[in-house]
């Protein structure tokens, strides 16, 4: 009688847990991260007012492989890789950039970075990331937020671009 309860038992129990982690795994919706993304900053001439959103000149490339590449053109210069290394997503809200080598955010070369992201209306993703120490060790402990655009391709060539 006490092996049966046992083996009955024990069945609740692997059923339970395999429907909790089927469930688990059903639930998570991986986000269409990659692409090529525009670093952008809100910029307004009225201090409490957050302003539009207007692009820069660095650039975050996210392949289908999980290779990211982020690179910074200077105007009328070339353009200067910043950063790469691997990226995998990780939850409904966040990824890990595991970087190789970063010239911007040193203290990141060989480290994993988990970023938060939203994704908002208009291509525009809301990154959100913790840096606890410098390059020297010393503690920052901050969390620094950034909006990125997705790049997307015209239907035609603009007629007013400069080349």
């Amino acid at each position: 009688m006490k092996k049966k309860y046992f083996i009955t038992t024990l069945a609740v129990v692997l059923l339970t847990v395999t429907g909790a982690m089927a469930q688990k795994k059903a639930s998570f919706k991986p986000a269409n991260l990659k692409g090529i993304w525009q670093l952008c900053h809100y910029v307004s001439e009225i201090p409490d007012v957050p302003g539009v959103l207007k692009p820069s000149n660095t650039f975050k490339v996210l392949s289908d492989d999980g290779r990211i590449v982020n690179f910074t053109i200077i105007p009328g210069q070339d353009a200067i890789i910043t950063g790469y290394g691997t990226y995998e997503q990780l939850t409904d809200g966040s990824y890990k950039e595991s970087i190789e080598k970063n010239i911007h955010l040193p203290m990141l070369d060989k480290r994993d970075n988990i970023l938060e992201f939203e994704m908002g209306e208009g291509g525009v993703m809301y990154l959100k990331y913790f840096i606890e120490k410098d390059l020297n060790g010393n503690e920052m402990n901050c969390w620094y937020h950034e909006t990125w655009k997705r790049i997307v391709m015209p239907p035609k060539f603009p007629e007013d671009i400069v080349r």
